[in-house]
């Protein structure tokens, strides 16, 4: 079978690459099928922290835009997003290329984002005429609805250095560092206590507390 993903555990901590950079790492039947049995296989092995980052010039094109809906039957993308959140993993993305569309939502699940400093994040559904309201439902929550909603109708290009003045990550590097940067992070995060560890994640995942439900 081919991979689209691959992944590895070293040193407590969880590494998962999209390596389908011919399809830009779109989140495709493929690549969400096997991301996600990585994940199930982390949470099997107790791992605790992971890294999130993507081979090619593109981190991710967001959801497949080629793939026939099904009604009632949620894009292979939803899948990812659902499977990120719920996981008992603390994610640290390292993005070296551009995110685009779903792909934000996906980092949205990440309480540690470090970007490269050539890379680049838009959401260009609403330019096409459709509306990504669980895309900006999602940033909403990290930097608030004002600020979603404005890059969601404008499609805009938010280059690194004011992606991260919006809140939309936490750490910009040299080129070609930002895996680096994320190793060196998750393993000095995987040696803390697991409660610790547990309780942290809950926290983001009800998002500090902000969350009905």
């Amino acid at each position: 079978m081919e991979k689209f993903v691959n992944h590895r555990i070293e040193d407590g901590v969880g590494y998962l690459t999209l390596a389908d950079p011919a399809r830009r790492n779109a989140m495709t039947q493929d690549i969400v099928d096997q991301a996600i049995a990585a994940l199930d296989e982390f949470a099997e092995a107790g791992v605790k922290v992971g890294v999130l980052d993507a081979q090619g010039p593109v981190f991710c094109a967001g959801g497949d835009l080629k793939a026939k809906r099904i009604p009632g039957v949620p894009p292979a993308g939803v899948r990812l997003i659902q499977a990120f959140e719920d996981s008992p993993l603390i994610w640290f993305a390292a993005v070296e290329g551009p995110a685009l569309g779903a792909a934000l939502h996906l980092l949205s699940t990440c309480p540690r984002v470090i970007m490269s400093s050539s890379a680049w994040l838009s959401i260009p559904e609403f330019l096409h005429g459709r509306f990504p309201r669980p895309i900006v439902a999602a940033l909403a929550e990290v930097i608030g609805p004002r600020k979603a909603l404005r890059l969601a109708m404008t499609g805009e290009r938010v280059p690194a250095e004011q992606a991260l003045d919006l809140g939309l990550i936490e750490a910009v590097v040299d080129p070609g560092t930002a895996l680096e940067t994320a190793t060196r992070e998750a393993q000095a995060l995987a040696q803390i206590n697991v409660e610790a560890l547990e309780n942290g994640r809950r926290s983001w995942t009800s998002r500090l507390e902000t969350r009905t439900a």
